[in-house]
């Protein structure tokens, strides 16, 4: 349970708090993000040159979208734990790294390209593994614990 927890600290000293004032969203992005996530919660839109992002969460997965003015969809960065990855990928990582557990997953996706960022601890190290759509592992980042 202390992962669980440190986890949605860490997202959230990462996504810092509401911005005050309430941005005007255009009319298709709003309408596409409707029309697809009819079951978001906490639901925050911010404005940055014609672009528009939503942080909310579905299902207990803390989610960003970037919409262009007319509704289509540019970016996603999600935050979400071992269970949530796909199968496949979660028995390549159980294979390559026996020894060490999945602690947390970043997934973006810009347009077709999905890659997920797993973090991975054991008793020594944090190793984040990127993977793409082909499935190719690529240690990025690796920290010995303290």
């Amino acid at each position: 349970m202390k992962k669980v927890s440190l986890l949605f600290a860490i997202v959230l000293m990462i996504t810092g708090s509401a911005f005050a004032n309430t941005p005007k969203v255009s009319e298709k992005a709003l309408k596409a993000f409707k029309a697809t996530f009819t079951d978001a919660e906490n639901v925050e839109w911010t404005d940055a040159a014609n672009l528009y992002t939503v942080k909310f969460t579905q299902q207990g997965i803390s989610t960003f979208i970037k919409y262009d003015e007319e509704g289509n969809f540019i970016s996603s960065r999600r935050y979400y734990f071992a269970e949530q990855l796909p199968i496949d990928i979660q028995c390549k990582l159980k294979k390559r790294f026996a020894d060490k557990t999945i602690f947390g997953v970043t997934e973006y996706i810009v347009g077709d390209d999905i890659n997920y960022y797993v973090k991975l601890e054991d008793a020594k190290t944090w190793t984040t593994v990127k993977i793409d759509n082909a499935r190719t592992m690529e240690i990025t980042e690796k920290y010995s614990k303290l």
